[in-house]
């Protein structure tokens, strides 16, 4: 876990629709392992201190209501 917050559309731990635009209003699911039981469906404009900088993965899926899509990290 990090000590530094950071947005989710910055995050490796944010996963998007394979076709998806990295924007604020792009909704994803939390692929954080702690969080992954929750199903966590969040905006790019969304944060927390779990941040991890990198890419966001990717998967169908991911912005279904409930996430729909397996982590792929």
């Amino acid at each position: 876990m990090s000590e530094q917050w950071g947005l989710c559309k910055d995050c490796k731990w944010w996963q998007i629709e394979p076709d998806a635009v990295i924007e604020d209003p792009t909704c994803g699911y939390c692929i954080e392992q702690d969080l992954q039981p929750f199903h966590l469906r969040i905006t790019g404009n969304g944060g927390c201190n779990r941040f991890m900088s990198g890419k966001p993965a990717r998967a169908e899926g991911s912005s279904e209501k409930p996430p729909a899509a397996v982590p792929q990290r």
